[in-house]
């Protein structure tokens, strides 16, 4: 599909059909903010990798599914294996996915933190601070007596329900606020900050338990902002989308009022997301150069706390996982790292087969936990035929 479709608008970009065209269009429906790439372009090398179009796993309902029917069923957009830093396999629906930055919705909020590490290295943040310390607008607010720690891992007793098919309530004002959806004229100057601000303490201790909120990742966007002086796109692509030998220009969402959507708004051409992860799986390193402190990447990969993953709603994905820095630890036999965005964005890293895979996708639901569980087997399948 080249063309926009005559009937998409804001309130339905997200959904089918539109959603295809949509996530390869953002920023000719919301407005961007452009994350610049450098001079140099780190390219990748190919090299023939195993025959991963032939592997088979089980599907739905235990039907075996070949790598072209999953690719199907979940709605692919992309499929990018690389082994050792040389690409095995890229697949496409269609020829414009390529060179079409894709939404990668909540990978943003693991994106960012990578880029935080850079800040924490430098003296300019301190995790274990209160975040009021870096934005004192929040004195009244739910993360009054958070520390940036708690965060940056999910760990903040706010009042807010993640409702991805909400029709009303705080999650579309959410919406309405990053400037993800429609609003009426005298909210013209509806902004998330305010929203951010206006958020309220709910019940229980800070730290106790996972509880996955996006609001709380624009929330490290804004203080990445404050503390860095200039953009979250002039500070990304400074620290991150240059030194990494970026191929392309990236961009984020912003709200009317220019606050970058950190928690699910960045856009990226499929091969600079595998550069990324390729960069997170060498523990910060790109083009022989470390543009990202090692010790962070390891706190990302191994740090956090266990018993508040456990009691959190999604342990039952990764009894033995944990989650720190906007990334999730598997906590299997090969210290899986995954970042995940709704409709089934994903990089999965895996240390010991030295295996990076990203899948961009238009899937028709933001969520679907059946498929998830089958993604994570055909991950772990094609990890091990490519290494074997």
């Amino acid at each position: 599909m080249t063309d926009r479709p005559a009937s998409l608008n804001l309130a339905n970009w997200r959904q089918p059909p539109h959603n295809r065209w949509a996530f390869q269009h953002v920023r000719e429906i919301i407005p961007t903010s452009p994350i610049y790439r450098g001079n140099d372009c780190e390219r990748f090398t190919s090299a023939p990798g195993a025959a991963i179009g032939e592997i088979m796993f089980a599907g739905l309902e235990a039907a075996q599914w070949s790598l072209d029917r999953w690719l199907a069923e979940s709605s692919s957009d992309a499929l990018l294996v690389a082994h050792r830093g040389r690409l095995v396999h890229e697949w496409y629906v269609d020829d414009a996915v390529e060179q079409n930055p894709h939404i990668v919705f909540s990978v943003s909020k693991s994106i960012a933190a990578i880029l935080a590490g850079v800040l924490v290295d430098q003296g300019k943040l301190d995790p274990s601070k209160p975040v009021v310390d870096y934005i004192p607008e929040l004195a009244a607010s739910g993360y009054r007596d958070a520390s940036l720690q708690q965060v940056l891992d999910m760990a903040v007793r706010i009042d807010f329900d993640e409702d991805y098919l909400a029709t009303s309530g705080k999650f579309i004002e959410y919406r309405t606020a990053t400037a993800w959806h429609p609003c009426a004229r005298d909210e013209i100057d509806c902004n998330l900050q305010d929203f951010l601000c206006g958020l309220e303490r709910a019940d229980g201790a800070h730290g106790q338990v996972w509880q996955y909120k996006s609001p709380n990742s624009d929330l490290l966007g804004w203080v990445l902002e404050r503390v860095g002086g200039e953009s979250l796109a002039h500070t990304m692509s400074h620290y991150l989308w240059q030194p990494m030998g970026a191929e392309k220009n990236a961009y984020i969402t912003v709200d009317r009022k220019g606050a970058a959507r950190t928690a699910g708004g960045i856009c990226v051409i499929p091969r600079d997301l595998l550069r990324f992860g390729e960069l997170v799986r060498n523990r910060g390193v790109a083009g022989g150069r470390q543009i990202i402190p090692e010790w962070w990447i390891d706190d990302c990969s191994q740090g956090g706390d266990r018993a508040a993953w456990q009691r959190g709603e999604s342990s039952k994905d990764f009894p033995d996982g944990r989650y720190r820095n906007k990334w999730y630890q598997t906590g299997n036999e090969h210290q899986v790292m995954l970042a995940i965005g709704i409709h089934s964005q994903w990089i999965y890293i895996n240390p010991v087969t030295e295996v990076t895979i990203v899948k961009l996708s238009s899937q028709d639901q933001p969520l679907r936990p059946e498929l998830d569980a089958i993604n994570l087997q055909a991950f772990t399948r094609i990890s091990s035929v490519v290494a074997a």
